[in-house]
């Protein structure tokens, strides 16, 4: 192309010195070539723009493929925490309804554990397409901003409610190794574990909702992702 614009300037310098053309000819030579030099840098900018969206647009389609195996195991996960948290919160609710002296129920009893929770979703890819500055590349304006939701405010706010969450059961089970030596009757009866139970069910309930949400946001992602790559 340089070489070109060169040869083309040239002839422009040239057309400019020749004494052997009137001034109309050498004008419409001098507008031809220039011509020629606009035309030949639009279509250089032209074909280099559309070769570059056609490499950006390949690799969004890479990593939205990518992306939907992602999702597909965080739907997986999050089903599979939500299910745990799930049964804890049940027992936690019915522990919260017996009366002193009553005898917990068998299952209840079994299972009065608690659970670290802490939800590993994988995003490896999101983040390492977003940090190359090529998420302003996905030309689908909804599917963009739905990626954004989902990564930067609905799985944080997962997150945040799970620490709280594993905060309030490890307190609960502090105080439970501290009473060790009382009956479970007592200890569910005491006014503090009614305290930290309440509070554990509140946030658990809490997690239940944030799980519910990133699994239909995630779902839906997905279908967006198959109708964009359509």
């Amino acid at each position: 192309m340089q070489d070109e614009l060169t040869k083309h300037g040239l002839k422009i310098y040239k057309t400019m010195a020749d004494r052997k053309h009137t001034l109309s000819e050498k004008l419409r030579e001098i507008l031809i070539e220039i011509f020629i030099i606009v035309f030949a840098v639009t279509l250089s900018i032209y074909l280099h723009s559309w070769s570059e969206h056609r490499h950006e647009q390949k690799e969004v389609k890479e990593f939205l493929r990518g992306l939907k195996i992602d999702l597909t195991e965080d739907i997986r996960l999050l089903r599979h925490s939500r299910t745990n948290i799930a049964e804890v919160d049940s027992n936690f609710s019915i522990a919260l309804t017996l009366k002193k002296g009553q005898e917990p129920d068998s299952i209840v009893h079994h299972y009065f554990k608690y659970l670290e929770m802490l939800t590993h979703v994988n995003n490896a890819r999101y983040e390492g397409f977003k940090s190359s500055g090529k998420i302003g590349n996905i030309a689908n304006d909804s599917l963009r901003e739905n990626i954004l939701v989902y990564y930067q405010q609905t799985i944080p706010e997962l997150g945040r409610n799970e620490e709280f969450a594993n905060m309030l059961q490890q307190k609960l089970l502090d105080f439970e190794i501290e009473k060790s030596n009382i009956s479970i009757n007592d200890w569910l009866a005491n006014p503090k574990t009614k305290s930290f139970l309440e509070l554990s069910t509140n946030n658990l309930g809490n997690s239940l909702d944030s799980y519910d949400l990133a699994i239909r946001q995630a779902q839906h992602l997905i279908t967006q992702i198959d109708n964009d790559l359509q």
